[in-house]
């Protein structure tokens, strides 16, 4: 009679910690799903707002508007980009920095948009940015014809 107290315990302590490290594991995947919803609104924004930026040239008015959104977006990828995504970031305020208020190699700005996104499938979805990457995929980009 004891030893089947003891199986019967033993059984219940084993299910019962099955249940725990399930129910540990759905919650870490809920959150980085709910973490990976955050970065992708973030990265999406940081492009929309480069766009806007471009979008806005000659217009000083639409400028200050892309400008302010521009820098509210860094305010929060600063919070919770990765590192790769954080030097793109760098590097493409550095770009726009050294060509205020002139005329810029629009290839140039390209290679570092596309850093950018592949920096950000990386954070997101490793595996997938991994095929995205040997298939050697370039994303394209608006860019303001240039004055003359």
């Amino acid at each position: 009679m004891l030893e089947d107290w003891i199986v019967w315990m033993g059984g219940l302590v084993v299910i019962a910690l099955i249940i725990a490290v399930v129910f540990l594991k759905l919650r870490s995947a809920e959150r980085r799903m709910h973490e990976s919803t955050h970065k992708l609104r973030a990265y999406s924004d940081m492009l929309n707002a480069i766009t806007e930026l471009n979008l806005a040239v000659g217009d000083d008015y639409k400028i200050d508007i892309a400008k302010k959104n521009l820098a509210l977006t860094l305010n929060r990828l600063n919070l919770i980009g990765s590192s790769g995504v954080l030097r793109s970031v760098n590097d493409l305020l550095d770009f726009l920095n050294e060509h205020k208020d002139k005329d810029f190699d629009t290839l140039r700005l390209h290679n570092i948009l596309n850093t950018l996104v592949i920096e950000a499938r990386r954070d997101l979805n490793p595996s997938h940015a991994r095929r995205v990457e040997e298939a050697q995929v370039r994303f394209r980009f608006f860019a303001p014809p240039k004055s003359k």
